[in-house]
């Protein structure tokens, strides 16, 4: 997969992307990482097939990208984080 500015869409600094001539800063440097979103008022356990590609500097609005090897990523529901 390779990375591109579509990848941006829905990112707080995807803003920059639009309004610079340069674009973001964030997107030269960024990698694509397989991270799990978790809304800001959902509790953990979070499972891992929830997780998803993306640029390892994308932050969406309201929601928290987490590494599938976060403490609080689990296989399944009966685990314990």
């Amino acid at each position: 997969m390779e990375k591109t500015k579509k990848m941006c869409a829905g990112c707080h600094d995807n803003f920059y992307n639009v309004n610079r001539k340069e674009g973001c800063w964030c997107f030269e440097p960024a990698t694509i990482v397989e991270r799990i979103q978790v809304g800001v008022w959902e509790p953990p356990p979070y499972k891992r097939d929830r997780a998803q590609k993306c640029l390892s500097c994308y932050r969406p609005d309201g929601y928290a990208m987490l590494k599938t090897d976060d403490c609080r990523v689990v296989e399944s529901y009966g685990e314990r984080p």
